[in-house]
C-alpha cells in the first residue's frame, strides 16, 4: 500500500487513518468527523473537502505521482502519532480517567 484514501462521509475517526500513519503511510481523507484530528494537511496526508471528488482524485494524483512527498508525509505519521495511538498509551489514558472518576477528582 502506498497511500490509504478514505473516502467515508461520516464516521468518528477511523481508525484505518492512525494505523496507516503508525505504518508509516500518508492518507487522504475528506473534512469530516474526526479525520482532522490525524490527516494534518501538507504534513501527513491531503485532507480533502468533503464530498469534493475532484479534489480528492487530484490528491491521489499527486500522492501517487510522488514517491518523495509520500514518504514525507508517511514519516512525519508515524513521528506524530505512533506513541499516541499505542494501545498501551490509550489504555493508560483510560485507565487514568476511570481513577479520577471514582475517586471523585
Amino acid at each position: 500500500m502506498d497511500v490509504l484514501v478514505h473516502a467515508s462521509l461520516r464516521e468518528g475517526l477511523a481508525r484505518a487513518l492512525p494505523q496507516a500513519l503508525i505504518a508509516g503511510k500518508p492518507v487522504i481523507s475528506f473534512d469530516v468527523d474526526g479525520a482532522r484530528e490525524v490527516v494534518l494537511n501538507g504534513a501527513t496526508g491531503c485532507l480533502v473537502p468533503a464530498k469534493d471528488v475532484n479534489g480528492l482524485a487530484r490528491a491521489m494524483i499527486e500522492l501517487g505521482s510522488d514517491e518523495a512527498l509520500r514518504r514525507r508525509y508517511g514519516a512525519e505519521g508515524a513521528r506524530r502519532f505512533t506513541d499516541q495511538f499505542r494501545h498501551e498509551t490509550m489504555t493508560k489514558l483510560i485507565r487514568e480517567i476511570y481513577q479520577r472518576v471514582l475517586s471523585g477528582v
